[in-house]
C-alpha cells in the first residue's frame, strides 16, 4: 500500500472517531476530515493531531484531544502518525473514575510532532514552492491554511512573525529595482517605463505572491481577513516583536482584499425579528456601540419605528460585515436610552407619551431618522471603509420606503473625549502648556479648593470618579466647561489636519455637519467612561453632503452648527484657519 493511500486511509479513520469539543458533530467532521485528507496527501509522514484539551497526566510534551467514544467497543482505534511511518495504534480510554487520572473525561494521546512545528514547516514549503506546477502551490496553499486554523494563539504569533519575515525578505531585490529605475531617467521614456514596470513587478509580485495564492484558495479571502485580524491583533502587544514588519504585511493585505468589497460587491440587506436566528444571533454579537443584553433588547432594535440594515458579502456568506441601526422619530433625539430603552408599544410622538400603538407602524408620523449605532464585525477588514456604503445605501432605502423622511442624523459616542482630556490635565499639572493652560472654568471652580498644591489634580480624581455625575449639583457645575472642553475637541483638536475623534473624523468625510452636542444623553457605564455621557448628533444633510466631504477632505474644514462654534469659542469667520498639532 502506496505512502499517500495509507495517509488517506488515516485521515478518514480520523474523521470517524475524533469529535471536535464545541462544534456540532456532522460539521466539525466533515471541516476536519477535509482538511485532514488534504494534508494527508502531501505530508503523510507527519503528525495531524491538535491538542484540544490541557495533559493532565506524567507525559508533560504529549498533546491531548477529545475522543469519542465507540459505544460498541471500549477502546479507541487511535492513528498515531510519526515521523517514520504511520501506526493504528489502540488506545484505551482512561476511566473517569481512575485514582491516578481525577477528573480526567477525555483520552490522551501521545502526538509525536507539534502542528506548529508543521505550519512552520508548511509555510517555508510554500514558500519554496513558486516554481512549481500550480497543483502543487494549491495543495501547499490549502495544508498551510488548513494547519494555520488548528493552531492555538501563542502559536499563531509565532507564524504570524515568521510569515512576515518571509514576506519582507526581499529588500535586495527591490533596492535593486530602485537603483535601476532611478538611472534609467538618464535613457529616456522607454527605458523608464520598463524601469517602472520592473520595480511594479517586484514590489506586487516578488512580496505578495504568497497573498495573492493564498487569496485565490477557496475561503481565501476570509482566510486573509482573519489572518489579518491576528495580525493587527498582536501589533497592539506593547512588547511584540516585528511591529514595523507586522503593520506593513496587514497593510499589504488590506490593499489586496480592498478591491473585493467595492459597493458592486456588497449586499444591502435589511434584518427583521423573522430573519434566520443565526443571523439573528450575529447582529445580536456584533453591536459595538451599544452592547445588547438580550433577546429582549434586540426585539426592541428590530421592533416599530426601528430599522436595522447589514453589508453581506460572498466571501463571507450570512456574516455581517457592517451593522447599522436606525430610529424612525418625529425630532432629532439627545438621548440614547430614548431610543434602546423605549418600550417597542410608546407611541413615536414623544419620550415620555404613554399611548400605545399596535405593532403596525404609521410611516406618516415620522420625519426624522436617527442612526444610532454602526458597528464594523470585522477586524481584519479595519481601513477599509464600509461605512460609508452602508450609510449612504440605507438612506437610499429609507427614502425610498418613506419619503416623509425630512431630517437625517446620527446620535453618536464621543469615544475619545475623557481620555484627552485627562491627559490634558496630567500634563497641565506637570507644568506643560496645554489647552487648559488658559481655560476658565467658571463655575467648576467652586469644586477647586484653591488653596491645594495640586487643584487640577483634585479635578482630575473627581473627573476619574464618575459617581459625580450622580450628584446634580456636582453635575450642573461641571456641565458648561466639559461642554466647552467637549466641543473645543471635537473641533479644533486635529490629528494630520484632520478631526481627533475617530468618530468625528468618520461622518465628517461622510459629508455630515457637526450640529448638535448633548449633554447626559449617555449615562451608561460606558458612556460616562467615553466621554462624561455627552453625545454628538452629526446632521446629514443630502443636498450638501458631497460638498461638505469635498472640503473636509481638501481643506480640512468643518462644516458645524452655531451652537458648536460657541461652544468652541471658535467664530465663524476663523473657522478655515483652525489647526491644532
Amino acid at each position: 500500500m502506496s505512502l499517500k493511500f495509507q495517509g488517506v486511509i488515516a485521515a478518514k479513520t480520523l474523521q470517524r472517531n475524533i469529535w471536535f469539543q464545541g462544534r456540532p458533530k456532522k460539521a466539525a467532521l466533515n471541516q476536519e476530515g477535509t482538511a485532514m485528507s488534504r494534508i494527508a496527501l502531501i505530508y503523510p509522514k507527519l503528525a495531524i493531531f491538535r491538542s484540544r484539551t490541557q495533559l493532565t497526566s506524567s507525559a508533560t510534551n504529549a498533546r491531548s484531544c477529545d475522543l469519542m467514544k465507540n459505544p460498541l467497543n471500549s477502546h479507541l482505534n487511535v492513528v498515531l502518525m510519526s515521523l517514520n511511518n504511520i501506526q493504528v495504534t489502540t488506545v484505551a480510554a482512561f476511566s473517569t473514575h481512575s485514582p491516578s487520572n481525577p477528573g480526567i473525561q477525555t483520552t490522551s494521546i501521545i502526538i509525536q510532532k507539534d502542528l506548529f512545528e508543521l505550519a512552520s514547516k508548511a509555510l517555508m514549503e510554500l514558500q519554496e514552492s513558486k516554481n512549481s506546477s500550480s497543483l502543487i502551490v494549491e495543495k501547499k496553499a490549502h495544508v498551510f491554511c488548513d494547519l494555520y486554523r488548528t493552531l492555538q494563539h501563542s502559536e499563531k504569533s509565532l507564524i504570524l512573525n515568521q510569515f512576515a519575515l518571509i514576506w519582507s525578505g526581499k529588500q535586495n531585490a527591490t533596492l535593486n529595482s530602485v537603483k535601476k529605475y532611478l538611472t534609467a531617467q538618464e535613457k529616456g521614456d522607454e527605458a523608464l517605463i520598463k524601469a517602472e514596470d520592473n520595480l511594479r513587478n517586484t514590489l506586487a509580485v516578488e512580496q505578495n505572491w504568497i497573498l495573492s495564492i493564498l487569496a485565490r484558495q477557496e475561503g481565501g479571502i476570509k482566510f486573509l481577513i482573519d489572518i489579518r485580524a491576528d495580525i493587527l491583533e498582536q501589533v497592539e502587544i506593547a512588547d511584540a516583536t516585528n511591529v514595523v514588519i507586522l503593520r506593513s504585511l496587514s497593510n499589504a493585505i488590506r490593499d489586496l482584499i480592498a478591491p473585493c468589497f467595492g459597493i458592486d460587491m456588497l449586499q444591502l440587506d435589511r434584518v427583521t425579528w423573522s430573519s434566520p436566528g443565526s443571523l439573528l444571533q450575529h447582529v445580536s454579537e456584533g453591536e459595538a456601540v451599544h452592547p445588547m443584553r438580550s433577546w429582549s433588547d434586540l426585539k426592541k432594535r428590530l421592533g416599530p419605528y426601528r430599522r436595522c440594515f447589514i453589508l453581506l458579502h460572498p466571501a463571507l456568506p450570512k456574516r455581517p460585515l457592517a451593522i447599522l441601526h436606525v430610529a424612525l422619530t418625529n425630532e432629532i433625539s439627545d438621548n440614547i436610552h430614548s431610543i434602546i430603552t423605549r418600550n417597542m408599544n410608546h407611541s413615536v410622538d414623544s419620550e415620555t407619551d404613554t399611548s400605545t400603538l399596535a405593532d403596525d407602524e404609521d410611516v406618516n408620523r415620522v420625519n426624522t431618522a436617527i442612526f444610532y449605532s454602526i458597528s464594523s464585525t470585522q477586524k481584519g477588514l479595519a481601513g477599509i471603509d464600509l461605512g460609508q456604503s452602508l450609510i449612504k445605501r440605507a438612506l437610499r432605502a429609507l427614502q425610498a420606503e418613506i419619503p416623509s423622511l425630512q431630517q437625517h442624523s446620527t446620535l453618536s459616542p464621543i469615544p475619545g473625549f475623557r481620555s484627552w482630556l485627562l491627559q490634558q490635565l496630567r500634563e497641565t499639572e506637570r507644568g506643560r502648556k496645554t489647552v487648559l493652560a488658559d481655560f476658565d472654568w467658571g463655575s467648576a471652580q467652586q469644586l477647586i479648593n484653591s488653596t491645594k498644591e495640586n487643584p487640577l489634580g483634585l479635578l482630575r480624581n473627581l473627573l476619574v470618579d464618575s459617581s459625580w455625575m450622580r450628584e446634580e449639583a456636582k453635575a450642573k457645575l461641571l456641565k458648561q466647561p466639559l461642554m466647552r472642553l467637549c466641543a473645543h475637541y471635537l473641533f479644533v483638536e486635529k490629528r494630520r489636519g484632520f478631526a481627533l475623534d475617530s468618530v468625528a473624523n468618520f461622518h465628517l468625510r461622510n459629508g455630515a455637519m457637526m450640529w448638535r452636542l448633548n449633554w447626559a444623553s449617555d449615562l451608561s457605564p460606558r458612556g460616562l467612561k467615553n466621554s462624561f455621557g455627552l453625545m454628538m448628533n452629526y446632521r446629514y444633510y443630502l443636498e450638501s453632503c458631497e460638498k461638505n466631504s469635498q472640503l473636509y477632505a481638501e481643506k480640512q474644514q468643518i462644516e458645524s452648527s452655531e451652537q458648536i462654534r460657541l461652544l468652541s469659542g471658535v467664530s465663524s469667520q476663523s473657522t478655515n484657519q483652525i489647526s491644532h498639532l
